[in-house]
């Protein structure tokens, strides 16, 4: 009788800590779309002008829309991720969490994956980027989409995720391509960084910002995530699959985005590194792939069914 009792409240637990995860996932997709569309609908006819740096140096700034205190560079970045953030996280995000609300087990790492995507970009722009009529509602994204994302994180029983895979995952092949992609990208922005460093130059990209506040976001939080995700699937660990497969779909729709951010900064005139545009470009196919050959090998699509039914593959924090 006692375990029926605990089963109950772990159920009702569940539920409680799913209706939060979907009210935060609502408001992310909301503002989301609000702030995506303020972007794409205020980018065209700016008006570039001359702005000297804190460094002396002279930069164009958008001087028009939303963007218009950003580099040239900058908002032309900023615009062609909007693109993506409308016309594919926002809808991914609402549809993994109607699929997460009937126990799908892709809809609940689809579901993290797309906050962690929102939780990232809007953590840049709320902090990185030139500020703009639009500041309150960055930061609400970033909060909003950050307790989501770790809710959704803390709730899932990894343990048991890992025994839905198929044989046929190639979690090793998948590990590796996290931790190389974690490396590659290491070795990009240091390539970058160290010798400005050691020169005491300026270093590429600066632009008119303060900071390289993408650099610190990817050396700081995106790489070691990656590595670390790519090493415990290598080694077999539980929570490897759990993560791995929340930074393949957050990378997949990053993917998108940096593909947006080339076509639009080439349309803006900005010049663009070739092999850096090589690189993110097969990077975004590489982890495309890698998704959907991970989503493909999950097995039943909702967990075990329960003595009441069935019953969402979660833990329950609030227990």
């Amino acid at each position: 009788m006692q375990d029926v009792g605990s089963l109950m409240i772990l159920r009702q637990n569940t539920q409680h800590l799913q209706r939060w995860i979907t009210a935060l996932a609502s408001v992310v997709a909301a503002f989301g779309a609000v702030a995506a569309g303020t972007g794409i609908v205020t980018a065209w006819g700016p008006t570039h002008r001359a702005f000297i740096t804190l460094r002396g140096e002279s930069v164009y700034l958008q001087g028009g829309g939303l963007y218009a205190r950003e580099s040239v560079s900058g908002a032309a970045q900023a615009i062609g991720q909007d693109f993506v953030t409308l016309l594919v996280a926002v809808p991914l995000l609402l549809l993994a969490t109607r699929m997460a609300s009937t126990g799908s087990v892709r809809g609940l790492l689809l579901r993290a994956g797309a906050l962690a995507y929102f939780a990232y970009t809007y953590l840049l722009m709320a902090f990185g980027g030139t500020y703009n009529e639009l500041f309150l509602i960055y930061v609400a994204l970033f909060s909003a989409s950050s307790f989501g994302f770790i809710m959704s994180i803390v709730s899932v029983d990894a343990n048991r995720l890992h025994d839905q895979f198929s044989p046929r995952f190639a979690r090793r092949r998948v590990g590796w391509a996290l931790v190389c992609f974690g490396a590659l990208l290491a070795m990009m922005w240091l390539g970058r960084i160290v010798p400005s460093l050691v020169s005491g130059k300026t270093p590429p990209g600066l632009d008119s910002y303060t900071t390289l506040f993408v650099q610190a976001g990817d050396l700081g939080i995106v790489i070691p995530t990656a590595i670390l995700a790519g090493i415990l699937l290598v080694r077999g660990r539980a929570f490897g699959y759990l993560l791995g497969a929340v930074m393949l779909v957050q990378a997949s729709a990053f993917g998108l985005a940096l593909m947006a951010m080339i076509v639009s900064m080439t349309a803006a005139g900005v010049e663009v590194v070739p092999v850096e545009v090589v690189v993110f470009s097969l990077l975004a196919l590489v982890f495309l792939g890698a998704t959907a050959h991970t989503l493909s090998n999950i097995g039943p699509q909702t967990s075990p069914v329960g003595r009441f039914g069935r019953e969402p593959l979660i833990n329950s924090p609030w227990g």
